[in-house]
């Protein structure tokens, strides 16, 4: 008898209890479902076949047998090896070829899909007779018998077939100069019915035809070895009318991809490590490597946990560790110190490749605890050759295949994903006017750019951009190296959960500053860090082994939330969609709240979770789906659905195990924060914050009984007061914010974020009303001549960007003053081909350079008007300015008659003041009055520095 056959007839649970490993705690996974009572007969059958001697069974029958079992059992297991389930942020299907057909409208379906959380539908007009050819991309695959591709569709009209589009490498197209492609066509046709599965299998066969008839047609030698298919293509049929087509779900199988890992399955233990287990200390003798960490130079053979990295800063790795992070990103290749203090500790490292000893990477294990190699950020496809000869040197000389290569990039995201394994995402949020839906919608934009399938790392900013940083120093008159201001933990939790809407699995936590600092806003911060940790950690199981299963409306408007499925437990992640980063204030929801869930069983136990512990909720069925109800709904909280009892005792476990730390951190992070408002508080008179000291005196006493609940034990308890702290500190901060920000013409200054800066921009903005101008810095403004701008320095900046044409021209069209006004312009070459998503502002028009003095104020105002929102970007027209650069840029997303905007700046040093113009997206804007002007500050404006009184010369 084999081993297998041994494995199976001694436990026949193999087949029904199963469990999903990672280094936090193990979610239980049960039986699979689509196996059924078959998965339970089946069993009991192979225990009766493996009996070699039964007479029953001829010889020779038994392989035969087991054979056809083992072929039902991985067929109805196996995932597909690339699945896209067509719910992205903007469509991807694009008409292949000229023809005479038109794309009537094209957008995602969020309401009728049978998968996912929409499908994508595209109406076509076009003649009876002929088919239009709509692409997808897929990850490239070799054409093999294995192969097979799928795709869900439903259309109002028969006849739709899939092909697929097969590059042959080596065959040369005399008219293109390009490796020849051939569209191969099979399967069945479509009979018009709804969630209809078509596939396109045999493709070797298929090639050979089509080889044979091209063969005929050209007179290029033709050599179909080394065949590989790019692209799925729907064939649509023409006719009276329009044809409309829905595809819901796209398949790729028998073959494996090199960015799909998926989870281990093993025998399920009764062994709960829920709680970490104690690792053993290293020796000499052996190199013992804990749970969470892989070692890479054996096979894999489980999935990678969830990668918690921070970028360092010179503090020591132990103390990281303590915070929760299991990674560290080095700006430079780890020294020997560094490798083994990563291996004594059990976390790994991100670094750039030793670039001089390549060579010795065969020889040298220290390196084991690297999992992935920085190459940098892509600026310029220039730079692309260099990054490839530096991927193929790794390729040469790295004995671990599996090792990743990391690049960041923000405008060459295709070239750059088919050139390294992951790509890294992310964008300077803390400070900016940008909204949690705009961040999530670009999010979906860099991965429609990208390769199919590439793995997506993404940044989660823990502090404002260096630039704002210094322009609150400026401001407020310190030369000192003041610490960037932090983003509080309700925003970090944020941004995190908006990340996991793309299958983000690995988190950068980007870092200006050391963690190891004594200072008040330092320590506030890790204590954030230490928070977010735990939650990802709460959320391991689901990141690491489940997928997306659609999202969650509720009755609150701009909330709804991202459904994870790990088997039969589901996990509501709320999200406020709504939420903007312009300031550090808490965004709470309060009242009661209802989701409405599809695809959960009626029987499913609902529990809200928390890092305070898990409760009981009301659910009941109703008309689309399970409805479930909270009472209030902490900004951290997820909400669990299961039917698997030992799943969620689990879960509660681990809540329990991490309950006592998670209550102190909550703990210290209200109290700093009540500290702050009270500092502020007192800045004021007793007048204008009576209700505030209210507020803030009631927290104190809060205060004072939670401190008293965890000396007792009442760790939960002591976590809800601080939640219940929170809350009302969230008001007294609104109240003396909205003192501060009463006028609605107030300047943008980048002091509004922080709470430590609330009196200081309330002093700023009186001051500004009273401010003169004392110098008109910017020539060519009012736009009503061309020659003069350019004579001036004034730059225009046209990016190339593929099927796109653009343009800046002075239009007579209603300008705001004068007779002209300045109108930037992008639109698509051909209007057929509809675009969806574009890598980068296409157009720019940048002032000429205006010196100004250390410590001198200036002034960019002007007026713009976007009658309507552009296609392909969530920024819109970007007012740049290079003291502020790309991360402190205003918006305007749309404004269908003229609005004005006022940026203030300060200046470090003495420099050159450039202002930059972008359109983000495909449409028009127009920009008037266009001025900058140094400001003469009131002389009783405290703590500013008066550089700026001298006169210019």
């Amino acid at each position: 008898m084999s081993r297998l056959s041994q494995q199976l007839a001694a436990s026949p649970e193999n087949l029904q209890n199963t469990y999903c490993s990672n280094s936090d705690f193990t979610l239980m996974l049960p039986r699979r479902p689509q196996f059924g009572i078959f998965g339970t007969c089946v069993g009991q059958f192979v225990r009766q076949i493996l009996n070699v001697g039964s007479p029953a069974f001829p010889q020779g029958m038994l392989a035969t047998l087991l054979a056809t079992f083992f072929s039902l059992v991985s067929g109805l297991a196996a995932e597909p090896a690339f699945l896209d389930e067509m719910d992205g942020a903007a469509p991807v299907l694009r008409l292949a070829e000229k023809s005479s057909f038109q794309v009537v409208s094209q957008h995602i379906e969020r309401d009728e899909h049978l998968t996912g959380s929409g499908a994508e539908v595209v109406q076509l007009r076009g003649p009876a007779g002929e088919s239009a050819q709509l692409s997808f991309d897929i990850p490239s695959a070799p054409v093999i018998a294995e192969l097979s591709i799928a795709a869900t569709i439903s259309s109002n009209r028969p006849g739709v077939q899939i092909a697929a589009r097969v590059v042959l490498p080596r065959s040369k197209d005399s008219l293109t100069g390009r490796s020849r492609e051939l569209l191969l066509r099979g399967g069945s046709l479509s009979r018009g019915m709804p969630g209809e599965r078509l596939q396109l299998t045999e493709l070797p066969q298929l090639l050979s035809e089509q080889t044979r008839i091209a063969r005929i047609r050209a007179e290029d030698r033709i050599d179909s070895r080394e065949a590989y298919v790019t692209q799925l293509v729907f064939l649509v049929p023409g006719g009276s009318g329009v044809t409309e087509l829905i595809v819901d779900r796209v398949e790729l199988d028998g073959i494996i991809l090199e960015y799909k890992s998926d989870p281990e399955i093993i025998t399920a233990s009764t062994e709960s490590i829920l709680v970490e287990p104690r690792s053993k200390p290293a020796t000499s003798d052996a190199k013992l490597v804990p749970r969470e960490i892989l070692n890479l130079r054996e096979p894999r053979r489980a999935a990678s946990p969830i990668q918690r990295i921070i970028r360092w800063q010179g503090e020591p790795f132990e103390m990281l560790k303590e915070l929760g992070f299991n990674a560290i990103w080095l700006s430079r290749a780890a020294t020997p110190t560094e490798l083994s203090e990563a291996q004594r500790l059990g976390i790994v490292l991100v670094c750039p490749p030793p670039v001089e000893n390549l060579a010795t990477l065969s020889q040298a294990e220290e390196w084991d605890h690297v999992i992935a190699w920085d190459l940098g950020d892509l600026v310029a496809t220039d730079d692309l050759e260099q990054v490839l000869r530096m991927k193929q040197l790794i390729r040469q000389n790295d004995p671990i295949s599996s090792r990743t290569t990391v690049m960041t990039c923000e405008q060459l995201s295709r070239d750059v994903s088919r050139t390294t394994d992951a790509l890294l995402l992310g964008r300077e949020l803390l400070g900016s006017d940008l909204t949690l839906r705009d961040f999530v919608a670009w999010l979906g934009q860099r991965q429609r750019l990208a390769r199919p399938g590439t793995p997506l790392w993404t940044t989660i900013p823990t502090q404002v951009c260096p630039q704002r940083a210094i322009q609150i120093e400026s401001l407020q008159g310190k030369n000192g190296n003041l610490v960037p201001a932090g983003g509080s933990y309700d925003q970090l939790a944020a941004i995190t959960s908006a990340a996991m809407s793309i299958r983000c699995r690995d988190y950068l936590f980007e870092s200006y500053s050391s963690l190891a600092s004594p200072d008040p806003e330092t320590r506030q911060r890790a204590r954030t860090l230490e928070l977010l940790n735990l939650r990802l950690r709460l959320l391991t199981p689901w990141l690491a082994a489940g997928k997306i299963a659609g999202g969650a409306r509720s009755t609150v408007p701009g909330l709804s939330a991202i459904v994870l499925q790990a088997e039969r437990s589901h996990l509501l992640i709320p999200i406020t969609w709504s939420r903007d980063f312009r300031s550090q204030q808490e965004l709470h929801t309060s009242g009661p709240v209802s989701f409405v869930v599809k695809g959960v069983a009626e029987s499913a136990d609902v529990y809200l979770l928390s890092l305070a512990g898990a409760e009981r909720v009301r659910h009941e069925r109703t008309t689309g789906g399970l409805r479930i109800s909270v009472d209030s709904l902490p900004p951290d909280s997820m909400i669990m659905l299961t039917s698997d009892a030992q799943a969620f005792s689990q879960v509660s476990q681990f809540l329990r195990s991490i309950a006592g730390r998670a209550s102190r951190l909550r703990r210290d992070v209200v109290a700093q924060r009540l500290q702050q408002l009270e500092v502020v508080s007192n800045a004021k008179s007793t007048e204008e914050v009576t209700g505030v000291k209210q507020l803030l005196a009631r927290c104190e006493g809060e205060l004072a009984a939670c401190d008293q609940d965890l000396q007792r034990g009442f760790v939960e308890q002591a976590c809800r007061r601080s939640l219940a702290i929170e809350r009302t500190l969230s008001q007294a901060e609104y109240s003396l914010r909205n003192d501060s920000q009463s006028a609605e013409s107030q300047v943008v200054t980048p002091l509004i974020f922080g709470v430590d800066t609330i009196s200081e921009e309330r002093h700023l903005q009186e001051a500004l009303s009273r401010a003169t101008t004392k110098t008109h810095l910017l020539s060519g403004g009012e736009f009503e001549d061309l020659q003069p701008l350019l004579a001036q320095g004034w730059r225009h900046k046209q990016l190339p960007v593929p099927g796109i044409t653009s343009g800046v021209r002075l239009s007579p069209e209603a300008p705001h003053a004068g007779a002209y006004c300045l109108e930037l312009e992008a639109r698509a070459i051909d209007p057929t081909q509809p675009i969806s998503v574009i890598s980068t502002a296409p157009v720019w028009i940048t002032s000429a350079a205006i010196p100004v003095k250390a410590g001198e104020i200036v002034e960019i105002m002007g007026m713009a008007r976007v009658p309507e929102e552009l296609i392909g970007s969530v920024d819109g027209l970007e007012i740049i300015d290079s003291l502020g650069g790309a991360g402190m840029a205003t918006r305007v997303k749309y404004a269908p008659s003229w609005q004005a905007f006022r940026i203030l700046r300060c200046a470090p040093a003495d420099t050159n003041l450039t202002v930059s113009l972008a359109l983000s997206g495909l449409g028009r804007a127009q920009v008037d009055n266009l001025m900058v002007r140094s400001l003469q500050m009131p002389r009783e404006l405290a703590g500013r520095p008066q550089s700026e009184e001298q006169s210019r010369q």
